[in-house]
């Protein structure tokens, strides 16, 4: 085992890499367990220093000279970038944030991608995690590829092109879209997750639940191509409504379950609806309510649950004062109210057990009891 100095030396010769840190601690457990003289511990330090010298080619100049192309392509305002180089602290990359005129065609933002793919095509730029960010106002769409090799060029491209159709589709909303990215061999790097296959429609106000249901049915009849992306469509605040949504679209049926949820406010409450999320059932209807009794919670869902039942089974449906709030990461209840539909509902019994009131609707629309 290390000694408390090798553990001190470690953390005096990190120098912000991760591999080269973790090959050091590999090193010094290899040569204190084999006793080795210190001559030799001294040679592995400084062969871990050394590495820690290589530093990634300065690629400022080419991401000017890109930047400086990109500027002048027909539909871009204005474009500038921004890059680091500190091996030392692990940020190596760029970023090139291209501010698009407003009546920017789905063409020309394609091409601007193209071009901005081919440059990143050539290698020039190896080592560097890249960025290519273009939009108006709030409404951004991205490029996020990491520091791999992008494979799938021509749908970024697309995306491109459906980001500018997605503005002329809805011109009151704010419209997120991070480009679906793939690497060879289908590396997904945990660093990027979440960075890209992303999107989103944040709707002006007064827009409520049913405008969020029409978006979807855009969406489905428009642009059935983005459906694998993960969406989240949400009204204004005035009156808040989410659906978010991964790898397809809602259904018709879904959709009507949501509106009926939503339009029965004999106890006001707001809704959000997730498919494909983090918990077991592939859908998940959440309801708050303003009140923090939850007895209120129980009447909401003794109301609601016989809705729910219109989908086809399993659904998890819960209700309390936080949206979502008593489900944790791991997808499993902590508190009031959660009831799956024609199925079981994951519990953290040491935190929550519930009370009768909860058992009752677990009875009856659950197929197992806990």
């Amino acid at each position: 085992m290390p000694s408390s100095a090798d553990v001190r030396l470690r953390r005096r010769l990190s120098c912000g890499s991760t591999r080269l840190v973790a090959f050091l601690t590999v090193a010094m457990e290899v040569v204190a367990g084999l006793r080795w003289p210190v001559g030799a511990l001294i040679m592995a330090v400084a062969v871990a220093l050394t590495a820690c010298q290589v530093k990634t080619p300065d690629r400022s100049s080419n991401v000017d000279e890109l930047t400086d192309m990109i500027r002048e392509l027909p539909g871009v305002l204005a474009a500038s970038s921004r890059t680091v180089n500190s091996t030392a602290r692990d940020l190596v990359y760029f970023v090139i944030r291209v501010d698009t005129a407003p009546g920017i065609t789905s063409a020309q933002l394609s091409d601007i991608t193209s071009r901005y793919l081919q440059a990143l095509a050539t290698g020039a730029f190896a080592g560097y995690r890249a960025e290519f960010d273009a939009g108006q106002g709030w409404s951004t769409f991205a490029v996020d590829s990491g520091n791999l090799p992008i494979t799938n060029g021509p749908e970024v491209v697309r995306q491109a092109g459906d980001w500018v159709t997605l503005r002329h589709e809805f011109p009151t909303a704010t419209i997120r879209l991070r480009a679906t990215i793939t690497h060879p061999g289908g590396q997904a790097p945990i660093q990027e997750w979440g960075r890209s296959n992303v999107a989103g429609i944040r709707l002006a106000d007064p827009a409520n639940h049913s405008d969020v249901s029409a978006v979807f049915t855009t969406l489905s009849t428009k642009f059935p191509q983005l459906a694998r992306l993960t969406w989240t469509v949400s009204a204004g605040k005035q009156h808040p409504a989410d659906i978010k949504t991964s790898l397809r679209f809602p259904s018709a049926a879904e959709l009507d379950v949501w509106n009926a949820l939503n339009a029965d406010q004999a106890i006001a409450h707001v809704d959000k609806m997730t498919i494909n999320g983090r918990v077991k059932a592939p859908v998940w209807l959440a309801e708050e309510v303003r009140s923090h009794d939850p007895g209120v919670a129980v009447q909401l869902a003794q109301r609601h649950l016989p809705i729910v039942t219109r989908l086809p089974a399993p659904v998890l449906y819960t209700a309390s004062d936080q949206i979502q709030g008593y489900i944790n990461g791991d997808g499993r209840a902590t508190g009031p109210i959660a009831v799956t539909t024609c199925g079981c509902t994951d519990r953290d019994n040491a935190l929550y057990r519930p009370p009768p009131a909860e058992q009752a609707l677990i009875a009856q629309y659950e197929t197992c009891h806990h």
